[in-house]
Parts: C-alpha cells; structure tokens; sequence
C-alpha cells in the first residue's frame, strides 16, 4: 500500500463570452477496494453551487450551473489517497465484452489480430501481457499526431499516439480475442497531465495494465474515471450558449 497526494486542474478558456453553462465534471476519484481516499477537495472558479451524483459506471460526476457571462471555467482538485492494488475489483459488467466508438476495429485492425493471434495463448494475464507487448513494438509514442476524437482504427493507421491511443487500441485487441476490457483515465507518476490505462477481467476480478508504458499497474496510479472508453471517462463535458468559437485547455497533474 502506499500513500500518495494527489493534485489536478484545468483551465478552459473561451474566445468569447458564454452563458448558460451546464457542465457535469469527473474530477473526483472513487472509493473501491485498491483506493481509499483520505481527504479531497474540489475547488471551481467561477464559484458556483454543485450537485454530486455518479455515472453507470460507478464514476463520481460533480454537476453545476453557470447563468451569467463568463469566459473561463477553472477547477482542481488535491487530496491524500491510500493505493493498494494487491487489492482486487470485482465490478464486472457486460459491455466491457464489446466494441465501443472509439474501439471499434477496422479492416486494417481485424487483419493485424489475425496475423498475431497464434502468439495469444495461456491465461488471460498472459495473453493481455502478450498483447501488450507485440502494441509497443507496433506503435510510437507521439504527441500531435491525434486528439481526444482519434479512434483506435484511426490512432492505428498512423501508428503512432499518445495513451489514449495505446488504451483503445489494446482494448479493441482484447476485446477481439473474446477478453473484456475497459477504459481508465487518472493520475500517474509518469506523466503530468492525466494518464489512460487499460484493466481487464481475468474471469474473477480486474487488472490493470499500462500499454503505453508496457509495464503492469501498480500503487503509483490514481483511478479518476473508467467506462467503455475516452468517451464515458472525459474529465468534463458541458452544453454552453454564445458566440465563442474555441475554447484553449491548460492542464496539470501532480502525485507525490
């Protein structure tokens, strides 16, 4: 087990003026058996009054309202955390079975499966281990390459891509070979912005790998959020009124 502190915010900053802001963010880390959360604080300017609830997918959702001109939406988080994953989940649920927008394969995808799937033999940590392995040495770590919209079909076509993209891809892969897998977005020591990894079921609980890294979870990730994919897992999504055209994200993700 080990203790960790945990910071993250985001910065939204809009080319114009907006109102009538509905907003739902997924900021705040769950409980479960691998991670306790010792305080936690959420901080959002403008200030605003919020509503907590959580999603299908078990993730915390902080809701709120913004009525008035504004052109920004500021909001972190910090807090201390216990990490255990000798601990195991059981939250199985059936979609995990199946392909999602962003993991849907193509034909490209399909065929690259089929090339290597002699190799996908042994138990289920085996074969995602595997997996995993023969990904590293298929796709290049890059960023500008693709965005929070790029597919795994897509991110695989270019062969190149950021976590995100290695998660989808995995996940499309182990999805293929009859393994269910899901997203996870959170916190690592690894990176200063937010992270993905993949769990998958190995018949009795979940595990967590990290493709682009290629390496196994382990106390050094915070899970935030965790769905079917990016879609189901995005740190904040909102409905918004004005004549703003772009909106610029900063963000930044401290654990120690």
């Amino acid at each position: 087990m080990k203790r960790i502190n945990f910071y993250y915010s985001t910065k939204l900053t809009f080319d114009d003026y907006v109102h009538n802001h509905s907003f739902a963010l997924r900021v705040i880390p769950p409980e479960n058996p691998t991670q306790k959360l010792l305080s936690c604080s959420l901080n959002i300017d403008p200030y605003v009054s919020t509503q907590q609830t959580s999603d299908a997918f078990g993730n915390n959702v902080t809701a709120g309202y913004i009525k008035g001109d504004h052109r920004f939406l500021d909001f972190e988080i910090k807090g201390i955390a216990n990490v255990d994953n000798t601990q195991y989940r059981t939250d199985f649920m059936p979609c995990y079975l199946y392909q999602s927008q962003y993991t849907a394969p193509d034909d490209d995808l399909k065929a690259f499966y089929s090339e290597i799937r002699g190799g996908c033999t042994g138990t289920v940590t085996e074969r995602a281990a595997y997996l995993c392995d023969v990904l590293s040495d298929k796709i290049e770590y890059g960023k500008g390459f693709t965005d929070t919209s790029t597919t795994a079909a897509q991110a695989f076509a270019l062969r190149k891509g950021v976590c995100q993209d290695f998660s989808h891809i995995l996940i499309s892969l182990l999805r293929m070979d009859g393994i269910a897998a899901r997203y996870i977005a959170g916190l690592a020591f690894c990176d200063g912005e937010t992270h993905s990894w993949v769990e998958y079921w190995t018949g009795d609980h979940w595990e967590g790998i990290d493709p682009a890294n290629n390496c196994s979870i382990n106390d050094d990730y915070l899970v935030i959020s965790q769905g079917r994919d990016f879609r189901d897992c995005a740190v904040d999504r909102g409905v918004m009124f004005g004549k703003y055209t772009n909106q610029m994200q900063l963000v930044r993700s401290v654990l120690s």
